[in-house]
């Protein structure tokens, strides 16, 4: 057997990092080199048998109206839609008076240019929404009023992924970035990030600052539910770990108020009776619904309490989500069994509620939306979505649903170092395939994110149709088993979960399902950074490989934007110990050009400034085309005026989705040479 924590066999080098640095200076030699790599990509992929099959079912599966999760204010329900045959979503208001649009993306400038976020004031007149420009998480934020559907004349700018905290109906706190120079807004390396305050009508540049943190870190404000509170939650890295909270209306006499400083992960849920609410994983894998500090209000000032544990998850459903409805405070476990949501009391933490969703029903998303009520999106493996507002009363009927049409099934697969992994397979009811399935298997794998059990895409179903078996890797680094499944994979143990994966692709040969070189793996960001390792580690291994905006360079990722939040997650490049396990497994760095790699495709977009594919996706591409017949398996596929996960049109999203199914089709077929059952093909 392969020695595969040896990943590395010839080791690793920098030079890649010199020789590739060409692509990320902006400028007509890189939009040249783009526009040759985009059309070699676009020939092979659309000469691909099936290809156009593919396109035409994912405009029927994606064209369907899509609807965002809604926020209730006044009276009014503000939600984002997409209708079919729309190519981004406009802003919906419903009210008394009946449903109409408040803002139509017709009146963004481009199609590539989308509503971001939006945030209604609490008496619901009107609402501060965001603006991306080609899909860059720098965002534009005016405000419009509701009754004349007309825009103030604010306009706010230096914000990213913006979380607004309400203080009145007419001032809001938010989190500013200091402006990059002209330039290098995609790539410089985010600072200067500050609390402010706006009041309707008045200049951002007058907008005080009420905190500024002392190192470079995301800070996110929120209003408390009972508009007593505003509360800052501060990350170490992307770790949410300490909160300081102040009265309302603020004062500048008053002190921020520490409620907790720890190393996380600790993320604020709310206040109820003067305690802070937190879920919290510190001691705990699987998570705690904490209540901190004084519990009698006429104590809200006093030195806080110790910590009270209101409900305290068992190991075998680690909590991903946490709220407070009014004196009901709500968890959300996705278990491998399905999504469960319990509701208790924040009397005393007596459990009123538990509900699970059924088998191979998707919880994709959920938000409170008052004291009594959930915002949930639910999609159904193979079935139908919903998008609804669920009252804690009715909460019984997420369980009722009928069953998935698809086949959903989850097995586990032993790592190199012993482990057992989960993975949760895919595919229509009939007998276990025989050598003959084609596998398209999926990962995210860090960041603590649960992928196994909500990762579904819709556009995924077009590979099940054609009689492919669908799978996700919950490989360590994930959340799939609690926070210690995710410390399993961080930092120095993060080639733990490169192996899982492997492993995950190397099951479905083993246990008789496929042929050699039959199993597709994909991924985006963190998951592109998995894919990519995984291919360079084994590289005769897979059918195919498409990585998505991958994070590629580990020895120099730090440097752009907001990157310096990964270093929790990753690691410090300028440590020279950390250093050393990143260059084992940064994909760039360890290319060799004697070998062959499995097909791949490397598939980004130009204004990405969450992973900028100058630094990352465009040297991968570039060094796997210089490999062993790299001419022939390397392709890149950039999507122009689109970022790390947003700003595309409908058009783009069906021709990015279309690739990488057929792309991945082709690749096994290309590799394999066993007749399969289902190519992926329409």
């Amino acid at each position: 057997m392969t020695d595969r924590m040896h990943p590395a066999p010839n080791g690793w080098n920098e030079t890649p990092t010199d020789t590739y640095a060409w692509l990320n200076q902006p400028g007509t030699d890189v939009e040249t080199w783009i526009d040759t790599e985009n059309a070699r990509s676009r020939a092979h992929i659309e000469s691909i048998e099936g290809f156009a099959q593919i396109h035409d079912e994912l405009v029927e599966i994606l064209g369907a109206e899509h609807r965002s999760l809604p926020k209730v204010a006044g009276g009014r329900s503000f939600q984002l839609r997409r209708g079919p045959g729309e190519e981004q979503h406009s802003l919906w208001v419903s009210d008394e008076a009946g449903d109409r649009v408040l803002v139509a993306a017709s009146e963004l400038a481009t199609a590539t240019d989308s509503i971001a976020t939006f945030s209604p004031t609490p008496d619901g007149t009107k609402v501060v929404w965001t603006a991306s420009t080609g899909g860059a998480d720098w965002q534009l934020a005016r405000i419009r009023d509701v009754a004349s559907g007309r825009d103030l004349s604010d306009e706010l700018t230096g914000m990213k992924w913006p979380d607004l905290a309400w203080l009145d109906d007419e001032s809001f706190a938010y989190m500013s970035w200091a402006i990059p120079v002209a330039g290098e807004e995609l790539t410089a390396l985010n600072s200067g990030a500050t609390i402010r305050v706006h009041t309707i009508g008045t200049d951002q540049a007058t907008d005080p600052v009420i905190y500024e943190p002392s190192e470079t870190t995301w800070v996110i404000p929120t209003a408390s539910a009972d508009g007593k509170w505003l509360l800052l939650e501060q990350m170490k890295g992307i770790v949410p770990a300490t909160i300081f909270r102040k009265p309302l209306p603020l004062r500048e006499a008053d002190a921020w108020e520490t409620v907790l400083d720890e190393e996380g992960p600790d993320s604020l849920v709310g206040v109820h009776e003067g305690s802070t609410l937190v879920l919290s994983y510190r001691g705990h894998s699987a998570g705690r619904f904490l209540a901190i500090g004084a519990s009698d209000p006429a104590a809200a000032g006093a030195a806080a309490s110790p910590e009270r544990v209101l409900y305290e998850s068992p190991d075998s459903e680690p909590l991903s989500d946490a709220f407070q409805l009014g004196d009901h405070g709500v968890v959300v476990a996705h278990t491998l069994e399905g999504s469960r949501i319990t509701v208790f009391a924040l009397a005393d933490g007596s459990v009123t509620q538990r509900e699970t969703l059924p088998a191979g029903y998707v919880l994709q998303s959920i938000r409170a939306v008052n004291d009594t009520a959930l915002a949930v999106d639910i999609e159904v493996i193979g079935g139908e979505r919903e998008v609804a507002i669920v009252a804690l009363s009715d909460l019984s009927e997420l369980s009722a649903g009928t069953a998935a049409p698809l086949l959903v099934e989850t097995h586990w697969v032993t790592s190199a170092d012993g482990t057992r992994v989960p993975m949760r397979v895919v595919r229509q009811h009939g007998a276990v395939p025989e050598r003959s399935a084609r596998v398209f298997l999926s990962v995210y794998g860090g960041y603590a994110v649960p992928f196994l059990t909500n990762g579904f895409s819709s556009w995924q179903l077009a590979w099940v149709r054609s009689g492919g078996v669908l799978a996700y890797a919950g490989v360590r680094g994930g959340g799939e088993l609690g926070e210690a499944w995710h410390q399993a994979a961080r930092r120095e143990r993060k080639q733990q979960g490169i192996e899982d994966l492997i492993a995950c692709a190397e099951w479905f040969e083993a246990s008789g399902w496929s042929a050699p070189h039959s199993v597709a793996i994909n991924g985006m960001s963190n998951g592109g950074l998995m894919t990519a390792a995984a291919l360079v580690q084994r590289p005769e291994l897979f059918g195919a490989v498409v990585t998505e905006v991958p994070v590629a360079d580990m020895l120099n990722f730090h440097r752009y934007t907001a990157a310096h939040g990964w270093i929790a997650e990753y690691g410090d490049p300028d440590v020279p110990a950390d250093r050393e396990f990143l260059a084992a497994y940064s994909p760039l760095h360890n290319v060799h050009a004697d070998r062959q790699y499995a097909p791949t495709l490397v598939l980004t977009a130009d204004m990405d400034d969450r992973v900028p594919p100058g630094p990352h996706a465009y040297p991968l591409a570039a060094a796997l085309r210089e490999t062993r017949d790299g001419d022939t398996r390397t392709y890149l596929s950039v999507t122009r005026n689109a970022g790390h996960a947003t700003g595309r049109s409908f058009n783009d999203t069906v021709a990015e989705r279309s690739a990488v199914l057929a792309f991945a089709a082709w690749g096994i077929a290309h590799t394999s040479t066993t007749p399969h059952h289902g190519n992926g093909a329409a």
